[in-house]
């Protein structure tokens, strides 16, 4: 049973990363990139916006700012899992 598609989403697109990494030893994939069939090239534009806006939720949080929502930022657990593969995956 599917309890969460984001999960599920998460996963595949982690794996379709991970198989990028091993056949060209890093995660700087261009927009257009594949893997098996997988928009690893999408994926990854999506998560560095993901943590672009997770970095952005602890600023604001650091400053005493409000924050209307997390929704979309990247966890500390999924940034780990991109980092373990390279740790320049996103670039500032």
């Amino acid at each position: 049973m599917i309890w969460s598609h984001f999960d599920v989403a998460w996963e595949e697109g982690l794996s379709a990363a991970r198989g990028w990494a091993a056949q060209h030893g890093h995660l700087l994939a261009p927009l257009d990139a594949t893997f098996q069939g997988a928009a690893v090239g999408i994926w990854l534009k999506n998560a560095r916006a993901a943590a672009r806006k997770a970095a952005e939720i602890k600023q604001r949080r650091a400053e005493g700012l409000p924050v209307e929502s997390s929704a979309g930022a990247l966890t500390d657990k999924r940034r780990e899992q991109l980092e373990d593969l390279n740790a320049s995956w996103c670039p500032s």
